[in-house]
């Protein structure tokens, strides 16, 4: 996989211009550097420099003690200069690896290794807007805008392990603050290359291709236009697919650009691939040898998704899947952290729990994780909200969970709850949304033994069914229980008092 991240500097790679790619007006952002008058001359941006070496890091790679920058040189109207700034042998960071993770049925993490082979800088094209009319219009104002690309190693065995891949990427570069890494606005950009063989006769030595006896490996596909995570694994099967009955029908093919057709659900042809020889490499004589990690200086990386994924799980004993959706956003991540400590001084606080807060129960923090995805997430996505513009405060989502978990309130009316909260523009106390609505949850089974009476003598046909063996009738009869008690009713006392008088 090849894969290109615009990072956010407040300025482009080699010159002064504001780094703004989604600015819609054409041809704001420029100058004569990232335009290539004559006479201009490229400076290095140093922030560009030390978020590559900060990426490099947080991918596992070895930093260069000495790097330079190259000129990779071909024609194409989007590249004014007619070649790229790009780094080609001495790139900033290389030799890494990243370790995929995936959660089985029977709940176990399998794991896939990834060896990152480089992480380079360069510059971005410009962009070609195609008219109706067969023309095509340039657009400078990407032009130059700061570009890491990484490089893996030939490790991908699937179309979904180079998805999760990239994915995975795409939260480390938001959890470092260099890129959006928004795919559909072009700031992430994945490109596969698909190079099927036959089995026993290929080994992959320091991740290189290597043809065994007297086989001659084929050639390599590159693919582009892969601007979803969907595309990415749509487009590999399909070539995969492609290159599998080529080879059955003893077919080659010549090393290749293809382009992914959303539309067509297939690759299409687009040019004959070049060598890296084509490109007629050299050194960059306007930029110097740099040192990056004299230029970086101290860097301090934080928590990485992954490893904050897993004190999620060990730690507060989140579930496998709410533990990676609750770390794939560092917003979420940091508001879950906040629940979590202020569930600590509730459960001291309240009678039913206190001073046995010392270790938090697993029960009650699967509880919050499981609220906080499935249900405040859903909540939040419905009124096109964001985690970020929410008016309440983690200390009263954490005392909404205390409240279900020492049974002051059920499932149902909790609910309710957190929609008001939800809803209002002002900080909202569900204690008091509790008191205000009269919903605090009903456990007396003196009330609740009236209720399941009414209940049984209004519905003599359901509670014929379930005494004749549909156990399916219940649910009804307790949905009745329920509703009768407008919500207040603990269902599990409801339906205990429900099977003993119907048994």
């Amino acid at each position: 996989m090849e894969v290109h991240v615009e990072l956010k500097t407040a300025s482009k790679m080699f010159c002064n211009c504001k780094n703004d790619p989604d600015e819609p007006k054409p041809n704001t952002n420029i100058c004569p550097t990232c335009t290539a008058q004559p006479g201009t001359l490229p400076i290095p941006n140093k922030k560009a420099v030390q978020w590559t070496v900060k990426i490099g890091k947080a991918l596992g790679c070895s930093i260069r003690e000495l790097s330079k920058f190259d000129r990779k040189h071909y024609f194409y109207p989007d590249l004014p200069k007619a070649y790229q700034i790009s780094q080609y042998d001495e790139p900033i960071a290389e030799h890494g690896e990243i370790v995929l993770e995936f959660p089985t049925e029977e709940n176990i993490r399998e794991q896939v290794k990834i060896g990152i082979t480089r992480v380079h800088l360069e510059e971005d094209t410009a962009k070609l807007t195609h008219a109706n009319d067969g023309s095509t219009l340039v657009d400078f104002n990407r032009a130059g805008t700061p570009l890491v690309e990484i490089v893996t190693d030939p490790d991908f065995m699937t179309a979904i392990e180079a998805k999760i891949y990239c994915q995975e990427l795409r939260t480390i570069m938001r959890y470092l603050n260099v890129s959006d890494a928004d795919m559909e606005k072009g700031h992430m950009r994945c490109e596969a290359n698909i190079s099927l063989q036959e089995a026993g006769k290929f080994e992959i030595v320091d991740g290189v291709v290597k043809a065994l006896g007297d086989y001659k490996l084929n050639n390599k596909v590159e693919l582009k236009n892969l601007n979803s995570f969907k595309a990415v694994e749509r487009g590999i099967d399909y070539e995969i697919k492609r290159q599998t009955e080529m080879i059955e029908k003893g077919e080659s093919w010549i090393q290749q650009t293809r382009g992914w057709n959303e539309d067509k659900g297939e690759t299409v042809m687009q040019r004959k691939k070049e060598n890296s020889d084509d490109y007629r490499y050299f050194p960059e004589p306007d930029i110097p040898p740099f040192h990056p990690v004299k230029i970086a200086g101290d860097i301090s990386l934080g928590e990485l998704p992954q490893a904050k994924r897993k004190r999620f799980h060990e730690e507060y004993k989140f579930s496998y899947a709410d533990a990676k959706i609750l770390s794939d956003n560092k917003n979420w991540a940091n508001f879950a952290e906040e629940v979590i400590s202020e569930l600590i001084e509730w459960l001291d606080s309240l009678p039913e729990t206190k001073n046995k807060a010392e270790n938090v129960p697993q029960k009650i923090t699967r509880l919050a994780g499981g609220w906080i995805t499935s249900k405040l997430m859903g909540i939040l996505k419905e009124k096109n909200k964001d985690i970020t513009g929410i008016s309440f405060t983690a200390e009263n989502f954490a005392e909404l969970i205390a409240l279900i978990y020492t049974k002051r309130v059920n499932s149902t009316n909790a609910g309710k709850i957190l929609l008001i909260m939800a809803g209002s523009d002002k900080d909202k106390d569900p204690t008091h949304i509790l008191e205000e609505k009269g919903w605090g949850q009903v456990s007396d089974e003196g009330k609740i033994n009236e209720l399941v009476e009414d209940a049984i003598k209004s519905y003599s046909k359901q509670v014929e069914e379930f005494q004749a063996g549909k156990e399916t009738v219940l649910k009804f009869l307790i949905g009745m229980v329920m509703k009768a008690s407008e919500g207040n009713a603990d269902p599990k006392v409801v339906e205990e008092i429900l099977r003993g008088k119907l048994s």
